[in-house]
């Protein structure tokens, strides 16, 4: 009986622990951490058929340096031509991702629990994971310079 008593209640306080796995953040984050070390593989985006196909799997995969800004220490906003992604330091362990296109046809935000993932050093969600496929491709930030046209 005691067994029984025991095993139901060490059943009940294992399912009420967190399920996250990996740590909060041990450290207040910067924003241009997320450029470096933000896994997108576990995101729902329109990047998740870049990383479904290529090998990329953070932003500063897609986007260059000088494609970001930071207009305060929460928020960091990449884009290129086409998109813009907007990560906001929402509290120490939550951010809200944001990702536009250009064109105004597109536009998603999400409120994602954040932590660190010791084992690869990087920072994830719990909400998916998009595995690398084996035969991934390398992904080559198109080069958006613009080139003056030769005067006549």
């Amino acid at each position: 009986m005691k067994t029984i008593i025991l095993s139901v209640l060490l059943l009940l306080l294992t399912s009420c622990s967190p399920k996250a796995p990996g740590i909060t953040p041990p450290f207040v984050i910067n924003p241009y951490e997320f450029y470096e070390r933000f896994n997108l593989r576990t995101i729902i985006s329109s990047y998740s058929g870049y990383v479904k196909y290529y090998c990329a799997t953070y932003p500063k995969d897609f986007f260059r340096p000088d494609q970001l800004f930071m207009p305060d220490m929460e928020t960091l906003v990449i884009e290129n031509d086409q998109r813009r992604l907007i990560f906001e330091l929402y509290e120490e362990d939550r951010i809200i991702v944001i990702e536009e296109s250009k064109d105004g046809t597109y536009r998603a935000k999400y409120l994602y629990k954040v932590y660190y993932n010791e084992e690869h050093d990087d920072f994830r969600t719990d909400r998916i994971y998009i595995p690398k496929q084996e035969d991934c491709q390398e992904y080559i930030i198109p080069s958006e310079a613009l080139e003056e046209e030769p005067q006549q």
